[in-house]
C-alpha cells in the first residue's frame, strides 16, 4: 500500500509526538522521584514502527530486559533478539516465520504490522515459559493475525547465558469478517 507524501506526513508527525511525549512524561517522573524521595513511579515503554520492507516492536521479555521484536515483509521472518542486562550484549535470539501460521503468500505482498502486549504466565513446569510480553503479527490485507510467546529461561537469564529457540504460536485469529476481492 502506497501512502501519499500528506499521509506520510502526518504519520511522521504523529510518531514524533508520541516519543515526545514519552521523553517528557519520563523525564516528569524522573522529577517526581528526585523530589519526592520514596515515591517511585515505574515507566515501561513499548515502541513499534515500521516501513515497506520492516517492522519493529520492542517488548520487556523479564523484569529488566526488552526484546526487539523484528519482522521482515519480504520474507516473514520474525525474530525476537534480547539483550543481556551484564555483558549489554545480544544473548537472546528466537525465530520463526508468519507466512504459513498468517496462511498468506508471499507473493501476493502482504501488509504487516507488529506490537507488543504485557503477559503473564503461570509456571508449567521446568524454568522456561513464555517470557514477559507477547509479540502480535497482523496482515491488514487478509485481516488475520496471529500472537507469539518468548520460550524465555529465567535461569540461563540469570547467569548471563545465551539462549535461542522458536517462538511459541500462541493463538491465530481474524479481524475481517468478510472476505476482500483481489483486484
Amino acid at each position: 500500500m502506497k501512502l501519499d507524501s500528506t499521509t506520510r506526513f502526518w504519520l511522521a508527525s504523529f510518531a514524533v509526538g508520541s516519543v515526545m511525549t514519552a521523553f517528557a512524561l519520563a523525564g516528569m517522573t524522573v522529577g517526581l522521584q528526585q523530589n519526592q524521595p520514596g515515591l517511585e513511579i515505574p515507566v515501561n515503554a513499548t515502541a513499534s514502527t515500521w516501513s515497506e520492507t520492516m517492522c519493529a516492536a520492542t517488548g520487556r521479555v523479564d523484569d529488566e530486559v526488552e526484546g526487539l521484536f523484528t519482522l521482515d515483509s519480504l520474507t516473514g521472518d520474525l525474530q525476537c533478539s534480547v539483550l543481556n542486562g551484564r555483558t549489554t550484549k545480544f544473548a537472546g535470539l528466537f525465530r520463526t516465520n508468519v507466512l504459513q501460521d498468517l496462511g498468506v503468500d508471499a507473493a501476493k505482498k502482504p501488509t504487516y504490522m507488529i506490537l507488543t502486549g504485557a503477559a503473564t504466565f503461570p509456571g508449567q513446569g521446568g524454568n522456561t515459559r513464555p517470557g514477559d510480553c507477547v509479540v502480535y503479527v497482523v496482515d491488514a490485507t487478509s485481516g488475520r493475525f496471529v500472537v507469539y510467546g518468548v520460550p524465555w529461561q529465567r535461569t540461563l537469564a540469570a547467569r548471563g547465558a545465551p539462549q535461542q529457540g522458536a517462538l511459541i504460536l500462541l493463538d491465530s485469529g481474524t479481524a475481517r469478517n468478510v472476505m476482500i476481492r483481489e483486484p
